[in-house]
C-alpha cells in the first residue's frame, strides 16, 4: 500500500549523470523529504495516515496522537537479550519526550512481549485507536507483509479498536545526524577519550581492527 504524502512535503529529485566509454547518461534518483514550516510539537503535529487500519482501507486523516490512541513501536527482536532491553529503554525515552499517554514496545519475533501482547496492552489501559510503529530503517517483507498480518491477526479480539501501521523510518533527515553523532561518538572511545557508548557498552567490539 502507499504512503500518503503530508500536505506541506516538498520532495526534490536529484539528477545524476555519469560520464564513460559509452557517453553520458543519466537518472533521476529520488531526495529527501523535507517538512516545511512544521511544529515541532508532537502532540499538535497534522500528518495524513500511511498504511491499513482495521477495515483494510487506507484513509487521510489530520489528526495527531490523543489520550485514548495506544503507540507501539515493534522491532524485530532478538535471542540476544540485551538487544530486547534496549527497545524498551528506547520505548521509555520516547513516551517521556512526546507525552504520548500509552506507549507499548513489541517483537515481530523471538523475544516478548509480542504484537499481540502489545495490543492487549494498550487496549487495557484505554486505547480504542492502536498506531504500530516499525522500528526497521527500511520498507521490505516485514513491513509489507509479517507486521501487518501479525497486527490484524492481534486486532481480531478488538472489533471495535482501529489500528494503522506507519511507515518505517526510511530517508529522515535527522538519521543523518544521529549516524554522525554515532560516527563521532565511536572514534572518541577508540581515541580513548569517551567510554563505550550504550550500544557497545560491555561487547569491547568498538575497536579499530
Amino acid at each position: 500500500m502507499n504512503c500518503f504524502a503530508p500536505a506541506n512535503l516538498n520532495i526534490k529529485s536529484l539528477i545524476t549523470t555519469e560520464t564513460g566509454k559509452g557517453g553520458t547518461r543519466s537518472w533521476t534518483v529520488p531526495g529527501f523529504a523535507r517538512l516545511h514550516g512544521c511544529t515541532r510539537n508532537a502532540q499538535s503535529l497534522h500528518t495524513r495516515s500511511c498504511l491499513a487500519n482495521g477495515n483494510g482501507n487506507v484513509k487521510q486523516e489530520t489528526h495527531g496522537i490523543g489520550k485514548r490512541d495506544g503507540v507501539i513501536i515493534v522491532d524485530h527482536g532478538s535471542r540476544r537479550k540485551e538487544s530486547n532491553l534496549m527497545l524498551n529503554e528506547f520505548v521509555a525515552m520516547f513516551a517521556e519526550k512526546t507525552g504520548y499517554s500509552i506507549v507499548e514496545p513489541a517483537h515481530m519475533e523471538l523475544a516478548k512481549p509480542s504484537i499481540q501482547d502489545a495490543f492487549h496492552s494498550c487496549v487495557q489501559q484505554g486505547a480504542n485507536r492502536v498506531i504500530i510503529s516499525p522500528f526497521f530503517l527500511f520498507p521490505g517483507r516485514h513491513w509489507h507483509q509479517d507486521i501487518p498480518s501479525l497486527s490484524a491477526e492481534a486486532a481480531k479480539d478488538y472489533p471495535g479498536v482501529s489500528y494503522m501501521i506507519t511507515a518505517p523510518l526510511g530517508l529522515h533527515p535527522l538519521l543523518v545526524d544521529v549516524v554522525d553523532d554515532r560516527i563521532k561518538h565511536c572514534l572518541s572511545h577508540v581515541a580513548g577519550d569517551a567510554e563505550e557508548c550504550a550500544v557497545c557498552a560491555g561487547t569491547g567490539k568498538c575497536h579499530l581492527y
